[in-house]
């Protein structure tokens, strides 16, 4: 799997999205997040272990710090809920970053600012250009209104300090500078020619969630190739199984807990991602880039 392959895959969506509706984008995009999208953080207990082997902890007592540090995150995340969205943007933006830039910012002292700022141009274009779904979504879950917020003026400033960024480290970039201008460019037009549900299934699914098992295989001492994709569902499936589950739950039960079903969902998602986030920033530092891609013939 390489970047040329997600390409091809975003420019078809772009085609295809112009021949269906917002329905069937909102449908497709719900399939493909659940699916793949939750799939990539559905082997953090298998990757944890990987982490802490020489501890030679056992598995159901990471299961159990896993859950916990999950409900204590979900709990803040819902009590204190615009700090929360603060707190997972400026998270996930590094996350994605560190997805996308790792292997070609591993030596960069700079590396944590390059990694949030090329998130937060993301996240920036997508609320750019579907102002007024995000300022619906934003606003039921948090209770905060950000329509006075210029986020035309934030996505242009952000853009111009990561390239300028970029342009400063040209050890980094001199080869890649061009291609992820390009990239960002891509990433810009999906945006803009697709639904919110799709421009965020795109880029999560196709751009962060499928590299993510890529290198979680390699990190594993596995070959890329079919058997080490199967392998990975194997190991994973359960886990995806409860994510998948408990998300309905929550779904169809959030009036026992007196508030919208907005609240309940941000709360979880935010509770899913931060602990993810932390392993795969511990496995980035302790394994790095070394795996190599390998793949089997």
């Amino acid at each position: 799997m390489n970047k040329n392959f997600n390409i091809i895959i975003t420019a078809f969506v772009i085609w295809i999205s112009l021949y269906t509706n917002a329905q069937i984008e909102l449908f497709a995009s719900g399939i493909f997040v659940l699916s793949l999208g939750l799939m990539h953080g559905a082997n953090d207990i298998n990757l944890l272990q990987e982490l802490l082997k020489q501890n030679k902890t056992k598995k159901w007592q990471l299961i159990a710090v896993y859950v916990s540090l999950g409900a204590l995150v979900f709990a803040l995340a819902f009590s204190w809920r615009i700090l929360g969205l603060v707190t997972f943007m400026l998270f996930s933006s590094y996350h994605f970053g560190e997805q996308h830039l790792h292997n070609r910012l591993s030596g960069s002292k700079t590396k944590s600012w390059d990694y949030t700022l090329y998130g937060l141009v993301i996240f920036s274009m997508l609320f750019y250009t579907h102002q007024s779904d995000v300022q619906y979504l934003i606003l039921h879950m948090t209770g905060w209104d950000i329509s006075g917020i210029p986020l035309d003026y934030i996505t242009i400033g952000l853009a111009g300090t990561l390239i300028v960024s970029w342009a400063f480290q040209p050890q980094y970039f001199k080869k890649g500078f061009f291609e992820e201008l390009f990239y960002l460019l891509m990433f810009y037009v999906v945006f803009y020619n697709t639904a919110l549900s799709l421009s965020f299934a795109v880029y999560f699914v196709i751009w962060h969630a499928l590299p993510s098992i890529k290198d979680q295989i390699l990190i594993e001492g596995q070959a890329l190739g079919y058997k080490s994709a199967l392998r990975y569902f194997k190991q994973s499936y359960r886990y995806w199984l409860v994510s998948v589950f408990g998300i309905f739950l929550m779904a169809k039960g959030y009036d026992y807990l007196g508030t919208g079903l907005f609240p309940i969902l941000f709360a979880a998602l935010v509770a899913i991602t931060f602990p993810h986030i932390i392993l795969i920033t511990g496995l980035f530092q302790k394994f790095g880039s070394s795996a190599g891609p390998k793949v089997e013939h």
